[in-house]
């Protein structure tokens, strides 16, 4: 005879709420598009980002992903392990150039080597 398959509870939000004394975050708090972003990325592209254990740095990194608005990105010199994802309208991403256009110079990602540069 089989044991009878327990049953996964409907989760409430409003049970949830209560029970932990939290309060909901309004919906008019939230900002995103209701229309997603259009990726016209392609995988291989090169672009300048924030590195993500770094926020003061900008490296090179090359787009190696694409999900839906999302990029999977790596920092040139780095390994898979530390890809990361970003929207394709984040202010963490910019063209090649922008941080040498607005004063910056560019980083290696945190760990590889200290040369600076100010364009790839």
């Amino acid at each position: 005879m089989r044991k009878p398959v327990p049953q996964k509870a409907h989760f409430s939000w409003e049970k949830y709420l209560k029970e932990t004394g939290a309060i909901a975050a309004p919906s008019s708090f939230f900002r995103q598009s209701l229309t997603p972003p259009v990726n016209d990325f392609k995988a291989g592209m090169k672009l300048e980002a924030q590195d993500p254990r770094n926020t003061t740095s900008t490296c090179i990194a090359t787009v190696v992903g694409l999900t839906g608005s999302r990029l999977r990105l790596r920092l040139d010199g780095s390994d898979n392990k530390n890809d990361f994802w970003r929207l394709v309208d984040s202010s963490e991403i910019q063209p090649i150039g922008s941080c040498e256009k607005n004063g910056g110079m560019l980083q290696p990602p945190l760990g590889q080597g200290r040369q600076n540069s100010t364009m790839p």
